[in-house]
């Protein structure tokens, strides 16, 4: 026999067990993902792979990997929210590891060029900044993790700096640091236009000839490691000899490399080299080498050093103090008022929030002039 509920007896019933279902649903919701932030907790962002990412409104702690990444999240002055770094940045001698020793205690979050993701989620990071990346790459980690992704670019300076202010831009969006992207896109595009203010309008006959040489890509190469579109001679406005180059030929990443004989025709007023390379460029160009005895710009002691910007990718403050130096070199009566010490320090302290000991090397032998004797 079936017993019937009343009307009366099935509201009762349903009144009671309601709230308990409630209750139950919402205990099961929140021990599946306890720390999973409300949806009006999330915002949605576009990475710079055009890929949507929802991040949490508010973000305390950060991880960035690959080349650059823990760079750009340091020029957003957001030290305080790091919270691991790859284990190849605590032995570096980058600018701004040199400015934020305190980075180095960090935990390791992994190896160079990505990390490893146990040792990330160990960190337990709001968010991962990423970069030389791909999508299916910054799908995969995050799919991994569980922990948004967010690809970041690192361009090349002298024509693709857009790139680099939207990924300022994007990093500002995401930690709330608007102000500070703005402020430090601000400087840079003013201090690249002072430059080309000072040294624009100059005929092509009456500027010195330029040439770069000993620039790093993924270590430290000789006199024929070149760069054809070199940022601080684009700045300055200079005849960079090299620029002739076919452009299927040149690579940021990998690099530009040219024949010993080509530098000997080109034979520039003035020869440049990236401190990283000096010791092999000095073997390449020492006494008894077709070099030595026929670039009149060693005859001449027209050699100079500048800062090595390539270092796990690109230290863009160091192209722009090397501008600084080339046009004070090229140009001295444009740039009479500038203490070239004074202004790198200046460029330091605006995009590191710190300056560097003249003493600190690699940097304390930078921006020398080069006797011929020292070869």
């Amino acid at each position: 026999m079936v017993a019937l509920l009343s009307d009366f007896e099935m509201t009762k019933t349903k009144n009671i067990c309601l709230p308990v279902l409630v209750v139950f649903l919402g205990f099961i919701t929140g021990c599946s993902n306890p720390s999973s932030p409300k949806k009006d907790e999330l915002i949605a962002v576009k990475d710079m792979l055009g890929r949507e990412v929802f991040v949490p409104a508010r973000i305390n702690r950060i991880v960035g990997i690959r080349a650059g990444a823990l760079r750009l999240l340091i020029y957003m002055d957001v030290t305080d929210k790091i919270v691991g770094i790859e284990q190849n940045e605590k032995q570096g001698s980058t600018p701004y590891v040199i400015t934020h020793p305190e980075l180095a205690s960090l935990p390791s979050i992994g190896p160079l060029m990505g990390g490893d993701a146990e040792l990330i989620l160990s960190s337990k990071p709001d968010i991962i900044f990423m970069t030389y990346t791909t999508t299916g790459d910054a799908d995969a980690l995050q799919h991994k993790t569980g922990i948004p992704v967010i690809a970041l670019e690192c361009p090349e300076f002298g024509m693709a700096r857009d790139k680099l202010f939207a990924s300022l831009e994007l990093i500002g969006k995401v930690v709330d640091k608007k102000k500070r992207a703005d402020s430090l896109i601000h400087y840079i595009k003013n201090s690249i236009a002072d430059l080309d203010k000072r040294t624009s309008g100059i005929p092509d006959s009456e500027k010195p000839s330029v040439y770069i040489g000993g620039v790093s890509y993924s270590g430290a190469h000789g006199i024929n490691s070149t760069q054809p579109f070199y940022p601080p001679f684009m700045f300055v406005n200079a005849m960079n000899v090299a620029s002739e180059i076919d452009k299927k030929l040149v690579s940021h990443v990998r690099g530009t490399y040219i024949d010993i004989e080509q530098l000997i025709l080109w034979n520039p007023d003035i020869l440049f080299i990236d401190e990283s390379g000096l010791q092999l460029v000095k073997k390449d160009i020492g006494k008894r080498t077709a070099l030595f005895n026929r670039l009149k710009a060693i005859q001449e002691n027209k050699v100079y050093t500048l800062l090595p910007y390539n270092n796990y990718a690109i230290n863009y403050e160091m192209v722009l103090a090397n501008a600084w130096f080339t046009g004070k070199i090229l140009y001295p009566d444009r740039f009479k008022d500038i203490v070239i010490d004074d202004k790198t320090e200046e460029i330091y302290s605006m995009f590191l929030g710190k300056g560097i000991s003249k003493e600190t090397k690699p940097y304390s032998n930078a921006f020398m002039t080069m006797n011929k004797n020292e070869f």
